[in-house]
Parts: C-alpha cells; structure tokens; sequence
C-alpha cells in the first residue's frame, strides 16, 4: 500500500490507519467483551512524524477514527442534533497528538466498549468499561444464555469443548459450559493481577468502592450516549 501510495505521490500526505472488526474468532473471544474480544490490532501510519515503530500503551478505540480523521483533514465536525435533543457529541479522540508517545500523560487511560448481538438471533446486549487496571462488564441480559455465533459454534476448537464437556472429560479450558453460557449481571476483573479474567471481584467488599466508582463512571457514559437502556436503572 505504501509503495501505491508513493507511486501517486500522495504517500507524505496520507494518513494510514488500520484495525480490526473484532477479536479472535476464538471461545472467549470474538463477540465478547473480555480482553480478547476488545483487543485488536491495530496500527497508525504519520508520514509527518520522524520516529517509527512505536508500540503505544494507550488505550484507544474505534470511536477515535473518526476524531482522527477529522483533525488530519483540518475539518471541524458539524454541530446537529437529533430529534430536536441536545447537540450531538463526538465521541472518542483524535489519535493524532500521542503518535510519538509510548505512554501518553493523560487523557488515553479508560475506554468504554457496547454489545447488542452479533446477529438477530445472538442478542446478548453488554456494556464495558476499560481502565489501565481494571474491567467493568454490565451484562444487560444476564438472565438469558450467552449465544454462540454460527462460525464459532462450527469451529473445531469450540466443538471439541463441547465433545469433552458431554462425554465428561476436561475441556483443557479455564471456564466450564455453565460458566460461559450464564453469567452474572456484573463482572470486574483487575487486569494488573488477574489478565487472564479468572476471578469476578464484583461481590468482593475489598473492591466495593472500585465497583462503585466503575458503575458511575459507566452509567454516565451511557447517559451521555442515550443508550436506550438506561431504562434499567429505572426499573430495577
């Protein structure tokens, strides 16, 4: 791609991002919201920037391509709203400012991550907040079973766990059938200690306090949104 671009000549005046859609297509992974599902690769070509190579530790999303894209382009993002509401906010930031850093100062330690199926027939509707230590996931639905998407159920790996788990041996896997498809309505999981997600500390007292701020500091983000379902916190 490089070398197109440098062929046209547009190549110092190009920005380059590329990202993945989702996780690994593993159990576990792809259309979950634990470290494996939200983490992809991704990767930011700045030809305007002399330094290189750069493995970033901040924590960036999606939502930050359209920011990006703007402030490459000098343009500023238009002022509208919907239904007559309040403005429209731009969600995420430019990526722009912290190419060159390894460990930005501020301002790219906590990202917010939302499921609502991954097709019609697999609704499972989650929301997540990620911070350097830590991993909120509000599991909207937990009172129905987590599906499985076609071509993860087709897989070779998820079909010899559920070879094993019927004839009862081991599934050589860190979570039990059970465990997967129900789950409860809040997980936390510090990621400093625990980064494989083993050990849920929402009904941990030791961890109340970092619940609680987590669960604000969530909620306001959906408030922000207009998630529909801040419907929830009014009826239950």
């Amino acid at each position: 791609m490089v070398k197109e671009l440098e062929t046209a000549g547009i190549a110092d005046d190009t920005l380059i991002i590329m990202f993945s859609d989702n996780g690994i297509p593993f159990p576990g992974a792809k259309t979950n919201l634990y470290e494996r599902g939200m983490g992809e690769p991704m990767f930011v070509r700045n030809p305007k920037i002399q330094q290189n190579g750069l493995h970033s530790k901040a924590l960036v999303s999606s939502v930050d391509m359209v920011p990006t894209a703007l402030d490459w382009a000098g343009a500023a993002y238009p002022n509208y709203t919907i239904w007559g509401k309040k403005d429209i906010q731009l969600q995420g930031k430019s990526l722009l400012p912290i190419l060159d850093m390894v460990e930005p100062t501020e301002g790219f330690d906590t990202v917010f991550a939302s499921h609502q199926m991954h097709e019609v027939t697999m609704y499972y509707p989650m929301r997540v907040i990620r911070t350097k230590q830590y991993r909120l996931i509000l599991n909207i639905a937990n009172r129905l079973e987590y599906p499985i998407a076609g071509d993860l159920y087709g897989s070779p790996t998820y079909q010899d766990i559920l070879s094993r788990n019927a004839s009862g041996q081991s599934l050589h896997w860190y979570k039990t059938i059970d465990q997967y498809f129900n789950r409860p309505k809040w997980e936390l999981f510090d990621l400093e200690s625990d980064p494989m997600e083993l050990h849920n500390l929402a009904g941990d007292p030791a961890h109340a306090e970092v619940l609680a701020s987590l669960q604000a500091q969530l909620k306001a983000w959906q408030q922000e949104t207009n998630d529909p379902w801040m419907i929830k916190y009014i009826h239950e």
